[in-house]
């Protein structure tokens, strides 16, 4: 087992901060690209023949795995100096054979040349600029103040007049063409440095890293070993030195001279990625971790590759042809390409033939966004089957769901049959109802594959459809006693109105008769006009209060006749028509009629008072599910602060249509209103359609 990822105090950079870091990366994987295609596809060229191209793979190679090795480091806070600099070097060394080979194959000119010359001359200077100093950044990857600024500064001298030195000597061809540093004033530095120069580069460099590995080893007893994190470059750069000083001074085989070059470049980032493993102390964010695996990925090709083509060139030399070398590349990317690509393929034939069951948890993290943007709680077994058919291509589903009152199915799309397998909908160790799935055509059962994916998709789907229960008998709990109160509002107006009204009445004529037969002008004849007043108020307040009870206009007359005696009254200003349908329109519960009324009568009022309409039409539709009831007016629209703009009238409108489990809207325009409103027909009574029309909340009661 591995061990587990031990804590640092040095967190990974991310974001923004890696932006720099990451465009050298993919500038140093290009020209790597750039370089191994120009040279493969211009085998035969006279320039490329002049070279040795197993030198410049070489620098190529250890451009890369410096750069690999400083994006490692760069995306260390404490290191992000140590590693730029690494990144930037193995950059340049990468750039410096990239850039000339271009030049040279496209024929540039002398001033182009020259450019380009310097350029390279540049990228040499930069790499020994981070070489030769690189043991003073040991162990602890900081740089010492005191000496290190001169040593660092006199290393950039020296490494300057050490490229000048190599480029300008007697006789140098660079791609088979004399550098541009010719001339009477180049002839004369020249005079001015070769006398010492000839010496200086045989002692310098080897007194420069004696006297880096020197510091180097003074300083490592001095540092605590928890703050050795980066004395690890240490490896690969004394594997560096001694390939170089192997190359330079025994006169090693050619073959045995390449190899450990690859061995040198491929030391540094093998280094940084054996301590990565066994600390696994170091990360990157996820646009670092992409990146990072193509570079690893480069890096890895083209030292497989350029090996390969060593290897071919020293057993048999005359193979190695550029029609050979490019059929090799494509072989070599049609093998890189074959393995993602049958996966791909496959992908693309289980997604257009069975959808996303083979990434269920894919499926269900839509389903959840879907159903966290859901309005209505509603909506939720609507999109679970939505899910099962259109996500996971499967012929039907239907939810059903345990309540109260039986099994009710909240949801059916597609076609299920009776036939469909059953998953149960589990939250908190009770069964609160099953989704139901059929088998794919043709088949007699789902496969496993199917049926994982439903299993998956019901058990997270659970949670919201158990809400959806308690948010339902909730709803049914209050749709019960708003008609129960109607119900009782109305025989507690039939009993006052036709009981308790009469009998106050009748009273009073019995007083009035009473107070007729006393001779006028007695003290009983006043009592008797006073007691008849009092009954007169009583009988006034007894009328205010059933009026309150319910309207009065539904009080022995159907919906339809009520409605229409409300357009007769308020139409006497604008022209005002009533339809309904169906015709004979049939008796509804006492709260679904109240509700009705009371809608159209505050809409009808509001339209009198405000809209200015020459014509208003109420149109009330009856159907299995619901009862929808709209009033459309031909006037201005509703101003800004009027009724519609969150007034007493409109929200009494809502209110009454929410409280049965309905919806209510307000759409106005310059041509017009249309205030609508649709409440289940059965509201209350605990049973009807499992199905719901639009525009009414999740499934009608």
């Amino acid at each position: 087992m591995r061990p587990p990822p031990r804590t640092t105090a040095n967190p990974p950079r991310s974001g923004p901060e890696m932006l720099p870091a990451y465009a050298v990366c993919v500038l140093t994987m290009a020209a790597a690209i750039v370089w191994a295609v120009v040279t493969l596809t211009h085998l035969g060229h006279p320039a490329l023949r002049a070279v040795s191209l197993h030198l410049a793979a070489d620098h190529v190679l250890v451009g890369l795995g410096i750069a690999l090795t400083g994006m490692v480091f760069a995306a260390r806070r404490t290191a992000r100096v140590l590693g730029g600099l690494m990144l930037c070097a193995g950059c340049a060394l990468t750039l410096a054979q990239t850039v000339p080979l271009i030049a040279v194959v496209a024929d540039a000119g002398p001033r182009v040349f020259t450019a380009v010359v310097v350029l390279s001359m540049i990228g040499f200077t930069l790499i020994n600029v981070i070489i030769y100093p690189l043991p003073l950044w040991l162990p602890s990857g900081r740089f010492p103040r005191g000496w290190g600024p001169p040593y660092a500064a006199f290393t950039a001298v020296w490494a300057a007049l050490q490229q000048y030195y190599d480029f300008t000597r007697p006789g140098y061809l660079y791609y088979g063409l004399p550098t541009p540093f010719t001339g009477p004033f180049w002839e004369g530095v020249d005079r001015l440095l070769m006398p010492w120069m000839d010496v200086a580069v045989v002692w310098v460099p080897p007194a420069l890293v004696s006297a880096g590995l020197l510091i180097m080893l003074v300083r490592w007893p001095r540092t605590p070993k928890s703050e050795r994190p980066y004395a690890v470059l240490a490896v690969p750069y004394v594997v560096f030195l001694v390939v170089i000083c192997v190359n330079q001074y025994a006169h090693v085989p050619e073959g045995v001279g390449v190899v450990m070059v690859f061995l040198a470049a491929a030391a540094w980032p093998a280094t940084v990625g054996y301590v990565h493993v066994r600390e696994r102390t170091w990360a990157l964010d996820r646009a670092g971790r992409r990146i990072l695996t193509a570079f690893v990925l480069t890096f890895a090709f083209f030292m497989a590759y350029a090996g390969g083509a060593f290897v071919l060139s020293y057993f048999a030399p005359g193979s190695l042809t550029p029609e050979a070398a490019l059929m090799a590349v494509l072989t070599l990317i049609i093998g890189a390409l074959l393995r993602p690509t049958a996966r791909r393929a496959g992908r693309m034939v289980d997604r257009y033939y069975y959808g996303e069951r083979a990434q269920p948890y894919q499926a269900v993290r839509k389903l959840a966004d879907r159903l966290s943007h859901a309005l209505d709680p509603g909506d939720m077994p609507r999109l679970v089957c939505d899910t099962v058919v259109h996500t996971l291509r499967l012929p039907g589903a239907r939810l059903v769901i345990h309540t109260r009152h039986g099994s009710r199915e909240l949801a059916r799309l597609g076609s299920p049959g009776s036939a469909d397998e059953a998953f149960p909908l589990v939250h908190r160790d009770h069964d609160i109802g099953h989704l139901y799935v059929p088998a794919r055509e043709g088949e007699l059962a789902l496969d496993q594959q199917d049926r994982e994916a439903v299993r998956v998709l019901a058990d997270h789907s659970a949670p919201a459809i158990a809400s959806l229960q308690l948010y339902e008998d909730l709803q049914t709990s209050r749709e019960q006693i708003v008609l129960a109160r109607e119900e009782e509002r109305r025989r507690l107006r039939h009993d006052l109105h036709d009981g308790l009204g009469p009998a106050l009445s009748g009273l009073r004529l019995q007083v009035d008769a009473a107070r007729a037969a006393v001779p006028p002008g007695t003290r009983a004849t006043a009592s008797l006009s006073t007691v008849s007043e009092g009954i007169g108020r009583a009988i006034d307040e007894l009328r205010r209060i059933t009026g309150g009870l319910a309207p009065a206009a539904l009080d022995g007359a159907d919906l339809p006749r009520a409605l229409r005696q409300l357009a007769e009254h308020l139409g006497r200003t604008l022209r005002i028509t009533v339809s309904l349908a169906p015709e004979p329109f049939p008796g509804l519960p006492a709260a679904v009629e109240v509700a009705l009324y009371r809608i159209a009568a505050e809409a009808l009022n509001n339209v009198v008072r405000h809209a200015r309409a020459d014509h208003a039409h109420a149109t009330v539709v009856l159907t299995p599910e619901a009862v929808t009831v709209e009033i459309r007016d031909d006037g201005s629209g509703v101003p800004e602060g009027g009724p519609g703009d969150g007034g007493v009238g409109l929200r009494s409108m809502a209110e009454r249509a929410e409280e049965l489990g309905g919806t209510f809207s307000l759409v106005s325009t310059e041509a017009g209103t249309l205030v609508r409103a649709v409440l289940p027909r059965t509201a209350g009574t605990g049973a009807g359609p499992a199905d719901h029309a639009p525009g009414t909340r999740g499934f009608v009661r």
